[in-house]
């Protein structure tokens, strides 16, 4: 009979040295993790250089570091009318100038050069909206809270009306588009929290509310002279309505001495009205043309106004 001889094992000692790699390992990888976004943007920044349309539209912005590194890791790009409704997947009936998607910033190219400025306001609008999808839910929610307040204490009409359209088109978005907006068209934020909030992107703000003022001022100015002249067409309109009625009357009456005295100042009248609509027509054709190059729908309308 053999005898069962157990073998018993050597006992290993500790090696401090491993120990202490494989916890800074364990740390790093957490500390990667929490602040992938600082490597993905410095990353962005070592690496990415926008191409000159782009920067060009970036200097008046005044982008902080911050903001430049959203906009390197979106790599924003211009496109014509027909590659921008295929990146942004653009709506018939909806106006678009620029989308955030897919990581990505696409921005409508603007022909007309009274209107070009608005590419810089389009520009920081998506770049915000990279911002926000980059925020927590917690920043989100504060954030919102304030924006809303704001919102509501602006009482805009115009405003109210693109945000019940977002409410329909974008249900959730809200707060994401207010975001966007009021830190690119609202002058007086009227709230320190929300300025500080929009200093961490933009140094210039003030220009890049300048810019969007000037692209609607070019439509509300073309508008309220549109309104003007059709003013002074139905002024002279009434007026040679009276011509002619005192002309019919003196006709009727056998004046025809005091019918024929007044024939000068009514073909007068009929020029003066014929003329102005024809101007006031050819208004209405610059005006519509220019709405339609900014309406990536209309492909074929492109004015140099």
């Amino acid at each position: 009979m053999e005898n069962d001889l157990s073998v018993v094992p050597k006992k290993r000692f500790a090696r401090p040295w491993r120990t202490a790699f494989q916890f800074a390992l364990v740390l790093l990888i957490m500390v990667s993790l929490g602040n992938y976004q600082y490597f993905l943007d410095e990353y962005a920044l070592a690496t990415y250089h926008a191409p000159a349309d782009i920067a060009a539209l970036e200097t008046p912005l005044g982008l902080t570091r911050t903001a430049q590194a959203i906009a390197d890791r979106a790599q924003p790009q211009i496109d014509e009318k027909a590659a921008f409704n295929r990146d942004c997947q653009t709506s018939v009936g909806e106006l678009e100038l620029g989308c955030y998607t897919h990581g990505r910033i696409y921005i409508l190219k603007i022909s007309s050069p009274s209107l070009q400025p608005e590419m810089e306001t389009v520009l920081a609008h998506e770049i915000l909206h990279a911002a926000w999808n980059r925020m927590s839910t917690v920043d989100r929610l504060k954030l919102g809270n304030e924006l809303e307040t704001r919102y509501h204490e602006l009482k805009d009409t115009e405003l109210t009306s693109r945000m019940a359209s977002y409410a329909k088109t974008e249900p959730g978005e809200e707060a994401n588009e207010l975001h966007s907006i009021l830190g690119t068209e609202q002058t007086n934020l009227a709230n320190s929290d929300l300025e500080s909030h929009y200093l961490s992107y933009f140094t210039n703000r003030a220009a890049i509310v300048a810019a969007h003022q000037d692209y609607q001022a070019v439509f509300t100015s073309r508008g309220r002279e549109l309104a003007q002249q059709l003013a002074t067409i139905k002024s002279l309109e009434a007026q040679l309505d009276v011509l002619n009625a005192r002309m019919t009357s003196d006709n009727t009456r056998g004046l025809i001495s005091a019918y024929n005295a007044l024939v000068p100042s009514q073909n007068r009248l009929v020029d003066q009205v014929n003329g102005l609509i024809r101007s006031y027509d050819a208004s209405v054709d610059e005006y519509n043309a220019l709405s339609a190059s900014i309406d990536s729908n209309q492909l074929s309308t492109e004015p140099g106004v």
